[in-house]
């Protein structure tokens, strides 16, 4: 071999993470923009034509009025697309697959802040986890095929997660708040954020009024143009009744009852109320004052998550974006439960084709079987050990 060789060699040795780096963004910049032109059922029917309603109504005019089920700061963003060229869903999706890379990004800053500096891990587990998160096929659907923001509010709670991990609650707050303020599923994550608080005692109750004043914020543009207050929360309200069905596509627990929302809805939110906060009580019984691990917190974020799709009625299959990437996450930094992981993402893939293509590789009740399954065995899992884990038992990045 010569000594150019060699060197060239050397070179992709030296920055090969870099390199392939550079190559897989790129492809799945050029993955996303080639299925720009599929247009889903919700595009068709819902997101185009409320699109033109607010470009009709001269964009952040609109404001005034709600427009569809869109919240106030989510309307904002469409009504600030109204001013740029191009087809409605090519602008819609690229505002989605913006944040793919927004929470790609925050994805491996919490990896990279939870492991040591000097863990030789490091660089190479933040590199999987920014493509691994980029690259599922869940948020490839969401957004580009899709045309949902699932990532938007996804990015937000992990920024908080990082801001908690990096011991700034208020900033934390701040990104919850927002997360909220895009969705109301962010709410599946406030018990874990409850048990923060609770647990480590290093910021004070008052600063959870952040989160409402976020919600606020975001909405000041349509509070100037004449919404009210009540508006920014009765939209949610309201989206909770738009589809009166017990099962909504979600693989869960539903799809062994009947599908009467009216007389399982209430009973479906107290069931799934009292398991959280059974499981709650007893991690904070078995949970010292000042011992709450990353790890066993981690875990239980995305397994609350988790429990919020597969116990409550009315889910879609998209319910779940943000634990999935919570799970991906924790597989990553603790090498715990990737085949489990890697099992529930499938199982969502399989409900998002359904839907999107009329394409059934597995049926639906089929799969509440198995997710069922799934969902029993990841509870084991996480639950295994005590809130108040010994040390040996957490991976080195509960060491700094």
């Amino acid at each position: 071999m010569s000594k150019a060789e060699n060197a060239v060699l050397e070179f992709l040795r030296k920055y090969i993470l870099f390199i392939a780096g550079a190559v897989l963004l790129f492809l799945s910049f050029w993955a996303r923009r080639s299925v720009l032109s599929y247009l889903s059922g919700d595009m068709e029917m819902y997101l185009i034509p409320w699109f033109y309603q607010i470009f009709g109504n001269d964009g952040l005019s609109s404001l005034g009025t709600g427009v569809g089920n869109y919240n106030i700061p989510y309307q904002t963003l469409i009504a600030i697309l109204t001013y740029l060229r191009g087809r409605p869903e090519n602008l819609i999706k690229y505002l989605s697959i913006i944040f793919d890379y927004v929470l790609a990004y925050a994805s491996m800053r919490l990896v990279m802040v939870s492991l040591p500096k000097e863990d030789k891990r490091r660089g190479l587990a933040s590199f999987i986890t920014f493509f691994a998160v980029l690259y599922l096929p869940t948020v490839f659907l969401n957004s580009a095929v899709w045309g949902q923001c699932d990532a938007l509010y996804s990015s937000f709670i992990v920024l908080g997660i990082l801001e908690l991990k990096k011991e700034k609650p208020w900033a934390a707050m701040i990104f919850f708040g927002l997360a909220i303020s895009f969705k109301l599923q962010a709410i599946f994550f406030l018990p874990a954020l409850l048990l923060y608080y609770f647990c480590s005692r290093k910021f004070s109750i008052l600063w959870l009024f952040e989160i409402p004043g976020m919600m606020i914020v975001t909405s000041l543009p349509g509070l100037i143009l004449g919404r009210s207050v009540r508006d920014i929360f009765a939209i949610y309200a309201e989206q909770t009744v738009t589809y009166p069905y017990t099962q909504m596509d979600y693989p869960n627990i539903y799809f062994f009852l009947p599908n009467d929302y009216k007389l399982l809805s209430t009973a479906g939110i107290i069931f799934a109320l009292a398991v959280l906060l059974i499981t709650y009580t007893a991690v904070i019984r078995n949970t010292g004052s000042d011992s709450l691990p990353t790890a066993f917190w981690l875990r239980l974020t995305a397994w609350t998550g988790y429990a919020c799709v597969m116990l409550l009625p009315a889910m879609h299959e998209r319910y779940g974006f943000a634990a999935e990437i919570l799970f991906v996450i924790y597989a990553v930094l603790y090498r715990d439960m990737i085949l489990e992981t890697a099992l529930l993402i499938g199982i969502t893939v399989a409900a998002y084709t359904t839907f999107l293509f009329d394409f059934t590789s597995i049926n639906l009740t089929v799969l509440s079987v198995i997710n069922t399954a799934l969902f029993v065995f990841v509870t084991w899992k996480v639950f295994r050990r005590t809130g108040a884990e010994p040390a040996k038992a957490v991976s080195s990045a509960e060491e700094e």
